[in-house]
This record gives structure tokens, sequence and C-alpha cells, in this order.
């Protein structure tokens, strides 16, 4: 079974986040990671990442920079065959 990244570029949204996260964790294909990647978040993002336990999501933190940035930085901490991008909204 492949691996699959899913790359989620996010700020300020940890309002939200927890409805897109739900929906990664929902899928019925399981070898996959989630990026979640920070750019330069000033809200709870970072904490709430921190309270998700499935080691397949995992968070990346960069001064804000912008989506292409965050999504380049996702694809350089991917480990996958495929890269999937998702919103945070």
């Amino acid at each position: 079974m492949p691996l699959f990244s899913i790359i989620i570029p996010t700020y300020n949204r940890a309002h939200i986040l927890p409805r897109t996260i739900a929906s990664v964790l929902a899928q019925t294909y399981s070898n996959w990671e989630c990026i979640i990647v920070d750019d330069g978040s000033t809200d709870s993002t970072k904490d709430l990442i921190a309270s998700y336990s499935d080691t397949r999501i995992k968070y990346v933190y960069q001064h804000n920079a912008e989506r292409s940035a965050a999504r380049n930085n996702g694809i350089r901490h991917a480990q996958g065959e495929y890269i999937c991008f998702l919103d945070s909204d």
C-alpha cells in the first residue's frame, strides 16, 4: 500500500482544524501521514495539534510566508509516494 502525504497549510484556524483533521481520520485508507504546516499562527494551533495522539499527524511550524511557501515546506517534510493538499477550512 503506497503512503499518501496529506499537506494542510494553516494560519490561525484552530477553531476549524478539528473538522479538517476529523475528515482525514475518517478515511478508510489508512496508509497516510498528515502534515499540518502552521504558517505563523498566533492562536492555539500548535496546542490543538499536540492534543492528537495519532502519530500519522505531524506538525511543522514556519514563520508567516503564505500558503505557497507552506505547501512547499510540507512537500519537503513529506515521506509519501503521493502528495495531496487539503485546505484547513
